[in-house]
């Protein structure tokens, strides 16, 4: 049964009858007054269930109720954003229904309005389900979250004390206050209002003080939200019981005790997976106070403590909480560790955290590789670029509109760099073929058609300060058919226009060279598209370029067919009987200059270009990745469907001499095709090595190519990830030392697997906290001699440094 209710407060019923009835062969006794012991006495049950997936207007859930008898009714409303009251009744016998909703909001409602659903089912003996609630949210956004973290319910609290309280607040529309409101002994109401930059998820502490002549009994703490565009929501509360001094003679309780990620500083229960740094949250209650909170880490149990820290409290607060940052010694992953906490009161008694049974509670942990961060203020990472001289990482934001900066050297985030509109790729100005970083970084604002040029020595201490945005050009593809006409029956041509976006995505930056130190800088990149691409590019909006970024800046305005290209090559030739003559020309950001890329007729030779229109333009999210050297850029083109394509830029190849519009670096249409009939794959991440003699293809393996595009062999990679990288130093598969011979994998499990491009075979995994499920960048620490793999997590992003010393078991 479904259910669609498409006005405002609407009240309905509904008589639903089984297929089966039920007879009776004696008299039913109609005395109400009579008790009778059969009587059935097993409630009903019911959940709700949210329906995901649907139109922004559309909140839509099911209803699933079972009863060992009969159901009689169930009673559903909705309040909030869409208000709606619906009983079902039931005529004859039915033990098992699922009912679906679909409620709809006005389009005026504002994105993440909360909509509070409550059920209730009632059986023929009128026993009840209780009442299940369902928060749901408008605008397919999550609904904002409220609760108290600490402490918990049923904790205690003496007069003259106070309580700290801390209350944890998310909502996707960004969090403007949040506070809480108590009841009994004492009645306050207090909260916090947060300035711009707002945070998706923050938490806020609070002191409760409780006069000494203050009412013993039960304190309810109710916590509550509010979001950036003013609505409320509340949270479940907590009651905490308040008792007198006399009623005192106590030991310290760890009523709650877990190991924490820096992800996540203010949640607990992540596994038995730590990291060195990871956090210990300790919260203890004592009616008499508490005085001190600490813990120990052994390698072995009963055995010398690794690692520990105390905290000395004032003895004041009944209950109290404290984070330890940890500094584990351990070097080898996984280490095997045994940590216990402990907890001591204002009267010096001393307690380990227990288990239920009452021994002492020791955990056993597996400690992994990595520092796991959460961005500093929310966002989606995009991509990721580590800078040797700064000894920092850049990752992108797309959701804030600015880059991150994390120092290595202590482990922490410094101030952002903004940028343009939704920045994704990151590439470094190339100096020379060594691989030397420039002091400047290009970012793709793919919200707008700029490059921002990022200036590592300015900002605060020396962050980066966006000094530049690039403006791109507006490329337009046209096509020259021959047909008959309609009119005449003379044949005519007809010129066709096609706009794509030239919004920028991922980055490869590529140079020439004179001596080995760069000239012109290359940068090729990939474009988002919109649906604002013409047919036939229903599914292949997006292209690929390259930008001359040199000559744009000392030459604006007196552009040549050197300061642009647009990837055609691999398009080259006929399909069918069809034949489309090309040309390309391109229009200067200032709208008034323009240049012909690729000719109608050639001038010179009289040659035209023939190409089958549909294979010049490539999928949304088509990875690009350059090599160590700045020689040559990998491309793949994105989306889960089988016969994607790859294909390779090599700078130093130069135009065509005959043919000079045609760049001999872009990978040829038979190498192409050639790659596809060899893999038949989707694609879902690149890589390529140091010299670019190597690139690899993540899909349902790995395929590792060559610069041709031939296939060289698989790596059994898992399905379900997309990060690869190879060793910062790999030149190819005869690279030596056998160390750099290697490509790290993410993994479906939480681990980075270590496979071997010669012989393509897994040789080693680093274990860490979580699966990556993004990217992975490889590089190497010049200053300690480490390597750097950085990797997106659902956490956040995960940064391990490690030793140098992986190698190979193949010979």
């Amino acid at each position: 049964m479904h259910i669609d209710l498409t006005g405002g407060l609407r009240r309905g019923l509904v008589l639903a009858a089984a297929a089966a009835s039920i007879s009776l062969g004696v008299a039913a006794c109609n005395d109400s007054t009579s008790i009778d012991p059969q009587r059935d006495r097993v409630p009903p049950t019911l959940s709700l269930t949210p329906i995901n997936g649907q139109p922004d207007t559309v909140i839509a859930f099911t209803t699933q109720a079972k009863d060992n008898l009969g159901l009689k009714t169930i009673h559903v409303q909705a309040v909030g954003a869409v208000g709606a009251i619906f009983d079902t009744v039931f005529t004859s016998a039915v033990t098992d229904i699922s009912l679906g909703f679909r409620l709809f909001s006005s389009r005026s409602v504002p994105p993440g309005t909360p909509v509070i659903i409550t059920a209730t089912a009632f059986d023929g003996a009128g026993n009840s389900s209780g009442v299940d609630t369902l928060i749901m949210a408008t605008g397919n956004v999550p609904p904002p979250e409220v609760r108290i973290l600490s402490p918990f319910s049923g904790s205690s609290a003496v007069l003259g004390k106070s309580i700290l309280v801390t209350v944890m607040g998310k909502t996707a529309i960004k969090v403007l206050a949040l506070g809480l409101s108590t009841t009994g002994p004492v009645v306050r109401t207090d909260s916090v209002l947060f300035a711009s930059p707002l945070a998706d998820s923050i938490t806020m502490s609070d002191t409760i003080a409780i006069p000494i002549n203050a009412t013993p009994g039960t304190l309810t703490i109710t916590p509550f939200l509010r979001d950036s565009l003013g609505q409320r929501a509340v949270g479940p509360s907590i009651t905490i019981t308040v008792q007198t001094a006399a009623q005192i003679n106590s030991v310290p309780v760890v009523n709650q005790y877990c190991l924490q990620s820096q992800a996540f500083d203010n949640a607990c229960g992540h596994g038995k997976r730590i990291e060195v740094t990871d956090t210990v949250h300790v919260e203890a209650d004592d009616p008499s106070g508490i005085g001190q909170l600490g813990y120990e880490v052994r390698s072995t149990p009963g055995g010398p403590i690794d690692d520990s820290a105390t905290y000395i409290a004032s003895g004041n607060l009944t209950f109290e909480p404290h984070t330890f940052r940890m500094n584990l010694p351990y070097t080898t992953f996984p280490t095997i560790a045994y940590i216990q906490v402990f907890a001591r009161n204002s009267n010096g008694v001393r307690a380990y955290a227990k288990l239920s049974n009452g021994l002492d509670r020791i955990d056993t942990v597996q400690v992994v590789a990595g520092v796991t961060r959460s961005l500093p203020f929310g966002g989606q990472v995009a991509a990721a670029l580590y800078h040797a001289v700064k000894d920092r990482l850049y990752l992108t934001n797309i959701s804030r509109n600015q880059v991150e900066v994390f120092n290595l050297a202590d482990s922490s985030f410094k101030a952002p760099i903004i940028v343009g509109s939704r920045p994704w790729g990151i590439a470094a100005w190339p100096r020379d073929r060594a691989g030397t970083k420039g002091d400047t970084l290009l970012v793709a604002n793919s919200g707008g058609t700029q490059i921002s040029y990022i200036d590592l020595n300015a900002g605060v201490s020396g962050s980066g300060l966006e000094i530049f945005r690039y403006l791109l050009p507006n490329i337009i593809v046209y096509t020259i058919t021959t047909t008959t006409s309609a009119t005449s029956g003379q044949p005519i041509r007809v010129r066709t226009k096609y706009d794509f976006s030239d919004r920028p995505q991922y980055l490869g930056a590529t140079c020439h060279e004179a001596g080995g130190v760069c000239t012109d800088v290359i940068l090729t990149y990939s474009t988002t598209p919109t649906t604002g691409q013409p047919s036939p590019f229903a599914d292949r909006n997006g292209t690929l370029r390259w930008e001359n970024l040199t000559l744009g800046v000392t030459a604006p305005g007196k552009s040549d067919r050197n300061t642009s290209h647009f990837f055609f090559e691999q398009a080259i030739g006929q399909s069918g009987a069809r034949g489309d003559t090309l040309e390309i020309v391109r229009f200067d950001a200032n709208g008034i200059d323009s240049v012909t890329l690729v000719p109608f007729i050639d001038p010179v030779t009289l040659a035209s270009t023939v190409v089958r229109i549909g294979a010049l333009g490539f999928r949304d999210t088509t990875f690009v990745r350059n090599s160590g050297n700045f020689r040559r850029a990998v491309f793949g083109e994105g989306g889960s469907v089988i016969n994607s394509r790859a294909m390779m830029y090599d700078v130093d190849r130069g135009n065509n001499p005959t043919y000079p519009f045609i760049d001999m670096g872009v990978s040829p249409p038979q190498d192409v095709t050639d790659f596809i009939a060899n893999t038949s794959a989707t694609m879902q991440g690149v890589a390529v090595n140091f010299d670019g003699s190597l690139s690899a293809i993540r899909a349902d393996s790995t395929y590792i190519l060559n610069s041709a595009l031939r296939l060289m062999g698989e790596l059994g990679t898992t399905v379900s990830n997309a990060g690869l990288d190879f060793h910062p130093q790999n030149n190819g598969i005869n690279s030596f030392p056998l160390n750099t011979r290697l490509a790290f994998a993410a993994s479906s499990e939480p681990l980075i697997e270590i496979y071997d491009t010669n012989c393509y075979m897994r040789v080693g995994t680093i274990p860490i906290k979580d699966p990556i499920v993004g990217p992975i960048t490889a590089a190497f620490r010049a200053s300690t001699g480490q390597l750097v793999l950085v990797g997106a997590t659902a956490r956040g992003v995960v940064i391990a440094t490690l030793p140098n010393t992986f190698t190979t078991t193949c010979p």
